[in-house]
């Protein structure tokens, strides 16, 4: 193999989905061969040695499920391993048909990058070693040497892989773990890990994530990409994904689970940050309007299913453009910082409040039990802000304007709410003798 490039086939009808996993590959030491379509590439198979097949799905003419069994029809694409490629299909119904045409794993659109590329060379690698121990079974004669060689290869394979690699009893004993697995746990040696009754258990961390995960395997017969929270031998908590396959004896011995897991604790963080960043406001630290829309329609479902009251508040700023002009856009920014913080003491740990934009916010008051008391919470939000500011040493009142409306009354979805709740604002500022208003109180006919 050493004087023979490898290659890859990638399928897919997109020749920008071509180019891209190209593209990823670049650097991997290997031939990359593309097929536009099923036919194609089965036709490819006929005539190459393939070390790894990307199969995308769909696919006009021939589908990707169609096309992988085809190509495990061929000699010499019986035994390549065929990772499928989708953004479209990720149900289990179609993660179970890709394994159950001949796949080895199944990976989602948009592609990560590492993951792609790490799979890429573990099966290079492995497909490297199969083609040494062919030749070298081939010139041995098949001997008994051979044998032994070929075994201390793939366990050569098993002892540098980065991913976890592991072989368990259904209920849970290990019998089998490479070192990745005890460096991903935080063992030192084996023998901590394999043997011990309950150590799957006390590894995976959350009890509703162990009960999902033994419902999938048993039902299914495998798992793909599962992710679940995990224990080190420390204590701390990491995520995994794990992909395995429940192994099933027609001898009457015990079934065993074989998988693959690696640590995706930093993923989890980024994306958990992602999503955060995505629903707080940047400036205030309060929630923006995205989220404050998402939990008012929560709100609305409840308040339809149990036919309760809620009720939204709109804040808008007197003088804020004033201390802007003043002191400059600093102080205005820290003038809303300090707004934030005050109005959040003011509101219950069950109701939002929200920046809206500029120097608007929103109150979300959840389950109310009259209008009188959405009045009430105004007015105590209007007390607080009625009281000075210190900007730039300066004690300054900025005070507010409310406005409020009410569900079902006012409106029975989010945008009618708060437009409503802003002209009623909007309407008790017009009138100058009041800081707040009910949608109500403005004569605007519904």
């Amino acid at each position: 193999m050493s004087d023979q490039t490898q290659k890859v086939l990638i399928v897919d009808d997109s020749q920008t989905n071509l180019a891209l996993l190209d593209h990823m590959l670049a650097q991997e030491m290997c031939e990359i061969v593309q097929a536009k379509s099923g036919i194609e590439a089965v036709e490819m198979v006929k005539s190459n040695d393939f070390a790894l097949i990307l199969l995308d799905i769909q696919m006009p003419g021939m589908n990707g499920y169609e096309t992988a069994l085809k190509i495990k029809e061929l000699d010499r694409g019986r035994h390549v391993p065929i990772i499928f490629i989708t953004a479209i299909f990720q149900d289990d119904e179609n993660v179970k048909q890709g394994y159950e045409t001949g796949a080895v794993d199944y990976l989602f659109r948009p592609v990560d990058v590492k993951t792609l590329k790490s799979k890429v060379q573990v099966f290079l690698q492995m497909n490297k070693q199969k083609v040494l121990l062919e030749r070298e079974i081939d010139q041995r004669k098949k001997t008994e040497a051979a044998l032994s060689l070929a075994e201390a290869k793939y366990r050569s394979i098993f002892e540098r892989a980065i991913e976890g690699i592991f072989q368990c009893t259904a209920d849970g004993v290990f019998l089998e773990v490479n070192p990745a697995m005890l460096r991903i746990f935080g063992y030192d040696v084996v023998e901590e890990m394999t043997g011990l009754e309950g150590m799957r258990s006390s590894i995976m961390a959350d009890y509703e994530e162990r009960h999902e995960y033994l419902k999938v395997i048993r039902r299914d017969g495998f798992v793909s990409n599962f992710e679940f929270r995990a224990r080190r031998k420390n204590g701390e908590i990491i995520w995994c994904s794990e992909s395995s396959r429940l192994v099933v004896f027609g001898d009457g011995s015990p079934d065993l689970i074989e998988g693959v897991l690696e640590d995706i604790s930093q993923r989890k963080r980024t994306e958990l940050e992602l999503k955060y960043l995505a629903t707080i406001d940047s400036l205030t630290g309060i929630s923006n309007r995205h989220l404050f829309f998402d939990r008012l329609e929560h709100a609305l479902a409840a308040a339809k299913r149990y036919k309760t009251l809620i009720s939204v508040l709109f804040i808008d700023l007197n003088a804020f453009k004033q201390v802007n002009d003043t002191y400059g856009h600093q102080a205005g920014d820290e003038l809303l910082r300090m707004v934030a913080e005050r109005l959040q003491k003011r509101v219950r740990e069950s109701d939002t409040l929200a920046r809206l934009g500029g120097d608007e916010f929103g109150v979300l008051l959840g389950s109310i039990e009259d209008e009188e008391g959405a009045v009430m919470v105004a007015q105590n939000l209007l007390d607080v802000m009625n009281s000075p500011f210190v900007i730039n040493g300066e004690k300054v009142t900025v005070g507010a304007t409310i406005g409020i409306s009410f569900y079902p009354v006012d409106g029975k979805d989010c945008v009618t709410l708060i437009s409503r709740a802003d002209a009623a604002m909007y309407g008790a500022k017009k009138r100058g003798d009041t800081q707040l208003g009910t949608y109500a109180e403005c004569g605007i006919p519904k």
